[in-house]
């Protein structure tokens, strides 16, 4: 991909990020409330957000009549597998929305594992697969400086998610 389709994707996933922000202080009650802005067509707060969903589906498909026009279709089993992976993470996220810091961590009769442990364990195993993916055959590829997300999660199983460029300390070093 090139630099400008990811300065592309950056944008869109900051202005979604800043979207949820601002919805997430939004009342149920508030959805009926009377909307100014033009885009809600004479409607309510739901009818505004409604036809901003509404308006980035019809444009997705644009952008796919375009990609098909230019004969660029995501042919690559490699673009493929990243718009899938986009898809299963933005799936994820949606299913966390609307719980509380407590629902992340209640244990329930019939679970072994909390909402946290499932997610921190989705993320233990992306980054355990993809960095040793990136050490071993991507390596040479790879820019010495790319983006590390460097996250601090455990995998009920397996433990603490060691990162490969983080010094460990050692006993030793935390007595001294």
């Amino acid at each position: 991909m090139g630099k400008q389709t990811d300065q592309l994707m950056e944008m869109l996933l900051s202005s979604l990020n800043e979207t949820l922000g601002v919805l997430s202080h939004l009342s149920d009650a508030e959805l009926d409330d009377p909307s100014e802005h033009p885009c809600a067509m004479g409607g309510a707060v739901r009818d505004l957000l409604t036809h901003n969903i509404d308006h980035e589906q019809m444009h997705a498909g644009q952008v796919y009549s375009l990609r098909y026009s230019l004969r660029k279709m995501q042919k690559s089993q490699v673009d493929r597998l990243m718009a899938e992976s986009i898809r299963a993470r933005a799936n994820l996220i949606a299913a966390l929305i609307g719980l509380d810091d407590m629902d992340i961590d209640a244990h329930t009769p019939d679970d072994d594992w909390t909402i946290r442990e499932i997610v921190e364990h989705t993320i233990y195993w992306e980054r355990h697969s993809i960095d040793d993916l990136a050490e071993g055959r991507l390596k040479p590829r790879l820019p010495s400086d790319r983006p590390r997300a460097m996250l601090d999660v455990a995998d009920p199983l397996e433990g603490k998610l060691v990162n490969k460029d983080v010094p460990v300390s050692t006993e030793s070093e935390n007595d001294s």
